[in-house]
């Protein structure tokens, strides 16, 4: 083999799949050599960190473990946790409870809106021309009655 391991030759070398002649020319090549053994030593030295993490992990807590490092015990800090909450949760709930009421509060002030609109838009005159059409109606109505102002 007369070129170098591609990546991927590289890839199946690490998951033990290489041909006989691949395994002559790792043996001979001083680059693919030293790049397999690069390989192989990067991931010997993440799965020995991953091993330490997973022991460190799997351990069973030590008893003494609920204390802190002064000494004092991880209660008192559960316990500050708590009263903090019940602190905290009925603030929250008030402020909730004003956040509804001002949301109310803005939909009947919409309702109003759209109501005001609504007249608005629903007129059949214009408001500055109702004089006008007022006096259009007078005069058609008297016509029609016959007399005449």
């Amino acid at each position: 083999m007369n070129r170098h391991l591609s990546s991927r030759q590289f890839s199946q070398w690490m998951i033990g799949e290489h041909t006989p002649r691949e395994e002559h020319h790792v043996r001979e090549c001083p680059e693919c050599g030293a790049e397999l053994a690069r390989l192989e030593s990067s991931l010997s030295i993440f799965r020995d960190s991953v091993r330490q993490w997973s022991d460190r992990r799997s351990r069973v807590p030590d008893p003494g473990a609920w204390k802190a490092e002064r000494g004092q015990p991880k209660l008192w800090a559960l316990v500050a946790a708590m009263l903090l909450m019940l602190a905290v949760v009925p603030i929250y709930r008030d402020a909730d409870s004003k956040d509804k009421q001002r949301k109310a509060e803005l939909a009947r002030a919409d309702a109003v809106l759209l109501e005001q609109v609504h007249a608005q838009v629903s007129r059949a005159v214009p408001a500055p021309m109702e004089p006008l059409v007022a006096w259009s109606s007078d005069e058609n109505s008297t016509e029609e009655g016959g007399k005449v102002r």
